[in-house]
């Protein structure tokens, strides 16, 4: 049985080990209350260049809806985490929270136009 255990040799890799909490200041959850797994984020075009690698991971995930927990999946980070990590970015302006499916269509013509179509079908 192997472990990955970082012994202190790899300069380069000791700089990607900082605890996650750090990068939350010790946030144990987020300040936006509404926020749950399922909830879906975006990214919102800003200059990343001043965050930190993890959170650049998190808006590389976001080029299209995605759902909180689907972030932390991908990334294979505690979901707590990854929910505060979340709302620090959408504090900050970087994503956008909400779903895909909140535009409505407020045509009714277009909607019956359809339904008649599907209904010929």
């Amino acid at each position: 049985m192997t472990h990955d255990v970082w012994d202190g040799d790899d300069e380069a890799e000791a700089g990607r080990l900082v605890p996650l909490y750090i990068l939350v200041n010790g946030r144990t959850s987020p300040r936006n209350t509404s926020l749950d797994l399922a909830t879906q984020v975006i990214a919102l075009p800003a200059d990343q260049s001043r965050l930190e690698l993890e959170y650049r991971e998190i808006l590389h995930q976001c080029n299209g809806w995605i759902s909180i927990a689907e972030i932390g999946a991908y990334l294979h980070r505690p979901l707590t985490i990854t929910k505060v990590m979340v709302d620090v970015l959408h504090e900050q302006g970087f994503l956008d929270i909400g779903s895909p499916a909140q535009e409505k269509i407020a045509d009714r013509w277009l909607l019956e136009t359809v339904l008649a179509g599907l209904q010929r079908i």
